[in-house]
C-alpha cells in the first residue's frame, strides 16, 4: 500500500513522531488547519469522531463484552458467515505461520466472533489485558480509531499504522481490514490481520485480507444458492431421488420420503432395490448412461404405481457414470372420474372434466378443436378455474406419447428460472451441478411444455424464449451448441397480458407468438349449474380418499354454496368441501360446517327460507348444540392435535390460510 510504505522508506521514527504530534493537536484543540499530507482524510475524520465521543488518548479500558447467552445467540445468527470463513481463516494461518500476528473476524457491529493467534506470541499474552476476547465489541465508538472500525463505517478495505490508532496502547500495531458483504451487498462483518510494527516483513497484508474476504463472499453466495436449490427441491411436488452407480440411494426430497412412507425412517444409504424393488429401466440408465423419460413403473412390495417422469444419468469429474437422478409422481391405484382442481395423472381426457354448464361445454368444444392443431396456445382464467386441467387434456389429445412438462414461472426464483428453462452445461456457473442439467424446454422435446403464470416471466428472458419458438432450437447456459427441439407450447395466466404489454411489462412480439389460439375458462360464479355437480363429485372423491362414509349436504348448506361468489373458483370449492367433511357430524353437512367466509357471505334472513328440517333453526342450535364459535374452536383444536400443530397441514384441512389460522389460535387462546 503506497500510502503506508512511506513510513518505512524514509526516517520512520520522525514520521511516527510527527503523526503523534499532529494527532495531539487535532484531538486536544480540534485544529485541522495545518498541512495534512502525511495523514489520510479518513483517519483524521475518525480522530474527530473519537474526540466527539469523548475518547481519551491514554484510555486503555476494554470494550464491552457480551454475556455468554447473548454471544451464543450472536454466533448462531452468524452461522453462515462463520461456516464460510473458518476454512479461509485456516488458510491464512498457514500462510502467516512464521509471522507474529493475529486474525480477527467480526460481525457488522464490530463484535469479535473469532480470534486466531498462537499461544506463545506476545499477542496471546496481552489480549486479555486489552480485553480482546471473543464477544467483545471493538469498534470506533468503544475503542477509538482502528482498522476494522473504519472498514465497517466506510465499507472499504483499509490499513491503520501504529500512531494512526486513536489510543496510545495500540501504537505498536499494524492492522489491515476488509469488509465482508452478503449476496445483497449488505455488510455482515470484517476480516482483519493485526501484527506488530517490529514484525513487518513486507507481506501484502491488505491484499491478503481483501482476497480472503472476497473468497468468503463467494462461499456465502454458493451456500445461499445451495439453500435456494434445496428449498426448491424440498417443496417440489415431484419425488426426487439420487442413486449412485452401485445402486445406493444418496439423496431424497420430502415428496419422495412421503411416497415411500419414510417420514420417520431415512431411506438414504439403502440399496435402491430395498425401496424401489427391482427396476430394470433404472439399472439400464446406470449401466448405459442413457436417460429414460415418461415411463410407468410399479413397486410391488409397496403396492405403488409411479409415473417415472425422468431418470437422468449423473457423471463424475472424469466423465464416467456416477449414478442417476429420478423424478417420480404417484399414480392413483384406481381410475376415477376426474374433477377440475384435483391432482391427476397426465393421461386423462376432456370427458373426465366435471361440469355440464353451456359455458364450460362451449369452452371444452373449442379446446378439442384447438388440440388437433399443433400451434401455440394461451389459456386464460382466474386462479383455480382449472387451466392446467385443460392443458393436460390438450396434451393427451395431441401428443399423448410425449412428455408433459409444466413450469410455474411465478414459483421459481428469478435467479433460477433461466437455468430451469434452458438448462446448463457443467461448470456454467458457481453452484451448478458438475454434470450439467437439461432444461424444461429440452425435456419437453416430443411432447408439451406448459408455462403457467407466463405473465411473471422476467422481461429479460422473454426474447430468449421468443428465439426458441422461432428457431425451434435451444442452447444451454454455458454451451455453444444449439439442440433442435420439437414441442407444443401452452401458456396459462390469470393476468391480462395485453395490459402488461401496454405497460411494457410483457413483449408484444412474444404475446402474438403465444396467443395463436386463446381459450378463456369461465369462472365458477358464471356457471352456477356446475357448482353442485362439482361439490357432489368432490364429496364422493374426498370421502373415499379419507375412507369415511359419504355425508349428505343440507338444503341450507346447498343454498350457501350456490349463493357464494367463489373468488377461488373450483380449487376453493374443493377446499370448502374438504373443510366441511372434517367438521360435519351425524352424516350431514350443515351451514355451520362450511368455512367462515362462505357462511358470512349469505345473510341469515335468506337462510331462514331455505332451512329445512335437516338444517336445524338457529334457535335450536343455541339450545341444543355448541355455538358456531365454540364448534370452530373445538374443530381447530382437534385438527391441531391431529396434525401435531403443523400449521400448513392444519390450514389445508381447515380450508383457511395460515394467517387466518394463526389469528384464530390467538383469538381462542389455543
Amino acid at each position: 500500500d503506497s500510502s503506508l510504505s512511506r513510513y518505512y522508506l524514509k526516517d520512520g521514527k520522525s514520521l511516527t513522531e510527527e503523526i503523534r504530534k499532529r494527532k495531539l493537536e487535532i484531538v486536544q484543540k480540534g485544529n485541522t488547519k495545518f498541512p495534512l499530507e502525511l495523514i489520510r482524510q479518513e483517519v483524521v475524520e475518525s480522530w474527530l469522531r473519537c474526540r466527539k465521543h469523548g475518547h481519551l488518548l491514554a484510555d486503555n479500558n476494554p470494550g464491552p463484552v457480551l454475556d455468554r447467552s447473548a454471544f451464543e445467540e450472536l454466533l448462531e445468527k452468524n452461522e453462515l458467515l462463520l461456516t464460510a470463513a473458518d476454512s479461509h481463516i485456516a488458510q491464512m494461518e498457514d500462510l502467516l505461520e512464521n509471522v507474529e500476528c493475529m486474525i480477527l473476524l467480526s460481525d457488522n457491529q464490530g463484535t469479535i466472533l473469532r480470534i486466531i493467534t498462537r499461544d506463545n506470541t506476545k499477542f496471546a499474552q496481552t489480549n486479555e489485558k486489552y480485553g480482546l476476547v471473543p464477544g467483545v465489541i471493538w469498534n470506533e465508538k468503544t475503542i477509538g480509531t482502528c482498522a476494522h472500525g473504519i472498514s465497517l463505517l466506510n465499507m472499504t478495505p483499509i490499513q491503520i499504522f501504529g500512531p494512526e490508532h486513536y489510543r496510545g496502547i495500540f501504537d505498536h500495531c499494524f492492522c489491515s481490514s476488509a469488509p465482508i458483504f452478503d449476496c445483497n451487498r449488505d455488510l455482515i462483518g470484517t476480516l482483519s490481520i493485526v501484527c506488530r510494527e517490529s514484525n513487518l516483513k513486507n507481506l501484502p497484508f491488505l491484499g491478503l485480507v481483501i482476497s480472503m474476504a472476497s473468497a468468503i463472499q463467494s462461499e456465502l453466495q454458493l451456500a445461499l444458492k445451495s439453500q435456494m436449490v434445496n428449498a426448491f427441491l424440498e417443496t417440489a411436488d415431484e419425488a426426487i431421488v439420487t442413486v449412485d452407480r452401485r445402486g445406493f440411494i444418496t439423496g431424497a426430497n420430502l415428496a419422495a420420503k412421503k411416497i415411500f412412507n419414510c417420514q420417520s425412517q431415512n431411506i438414504i444409504g439403502k440399496q435402491m432395490e430395498e425401496v424401489l424393488g427391482s427396476q430394470t429401466l433404472i439399472n439400464t440408465v446406470l449401466q448405459t448412461g442413457k436417460p429414460v423419460v415418461d415411463t410407468k413403473i410399479s413397486i410391488e412390495h409397496l403396492n405403488l404405481r409411479l409415473h417415472l417422469l425422468s431418470a437422468y444419468p449423473l457423471k463424475g469429474f472424469n466423465g464416467k457414470q456416477s449414478g442417476c437422478l429420478l423424478r417420480m409422481k404417484k399414480i392413483n391405484k384406481e381410475r376415477k372420474p376426474i374433477s377440475q382442481g384435483k391432482n391427476f395423472d397426465d393421461d386423462f381426457t376432456f370427458d373426465q372434466i366435471a361440469g355440464s354448464s353451456p359455458q364450460l361445454a362451449k369452452t371444452i368444444d373449442f379446446a378439442i378443436k384447438v388440440a388437433r392443431m399443433d400451434a401455440n396456445l394461451l389459456i386464460q382464467g382466474e386462479s383455480g378455474t382449472g387451466k392446467e386441467v385443460f392443458a393436460k387434456a390438450i396434451h393427451q389429445a395431441s401428443r399423448p406419447n410425449g412428455p408433459f412438462i409444466a413450469v410455474n414461472c411465478a414459483a421459481i426464483p428469478k435467479t433460477l428460472i433461466e437455468s430451469e428453462l434452458f438448462g446448463y452445461e457443467r461448470g456454467a456457473f458457481t453452484g451448478a451441478e458438475r454434470q450439467g442439467k437439461p432444461g424444461k424446454i429440452e425435456l419437453a422435446d416430443g411432447g408439451t411444455l406448459l408455462l403457467d403464470e407466463i405473465g411473471d416471466m422476467p422481461l429479460e428472458l422473454q426474447p430468449v424464449l421468443l428465439r426458441v419458438l422461432e428457431e425451434k432450437k435451444v442452447m444451454r447456459i454455458g454451451s455453444r451448441q444449439y439442440q433442435p427441439v420439437d414441442f407444443r407450447l401452452i401458456v396459462a395466466t390469470n393476468k391480462n397480458l395485453l395490459d402488461l404489454v401496454a405497460n411494457n411489462q410483457f413483449r408484444a412480439d412474444l404475446y402474438y407468438r403465444l396467443a395463436v389460439f386463446k381459450i378463456d375458462i369461465p369462472p365458477l360464479r358464471e356457471r352456477k349449474e356446475d357448482i353442485m355437480n362439482l361439490a357432489l363429485q368432490f364429496l364422493k372423491d374426498l370421502s373415499q380418499e379419507q375412507q369415511i362414509p359419504e355425508p349428505t349436504i343440507s338444503s341450507a348448506a346447498k343454498y350457501c354454496l350456490l349463493q357464494y361468489h367463489w373468488p377461488g373458483n373450483v380449487r376453493q370449492l374443493k377446499n370448502a368441501i374438504l373443510y366441511a367433511i372434517n367438521f360435519s357430524s351425524n352424516g350431514v353437512i350443515q351451514v355451520e360446517d362450511l368455512p367462515e367466509e362462505i357462511r358470512q357471505s349469505v345473510s341469515s334472513n335468506s337462510l331462514k327460507g331455505e332451512t329445512t328440517r335437516e338444517a336445524t333453526s338457529q334457535e335450536q342450535i343455541k339450545e341444543n348444540k355448541l355455538s358456531i364459535k365454540e364448534m370452530e374452536k373445538s374443530a381447530i383444536m382437534q385438527v391441531l392435535l391431529q396434525t401435531g400443530y403443523k400449521m400448513s397441514e392444519a390450514a389445508k384441512i381447515l380450508g383457511i390460510s395460515r394467517s387466518t389460522l394463526y389469528r384464530k389460535i390467538k383469538e381462542y387462546n389455543l
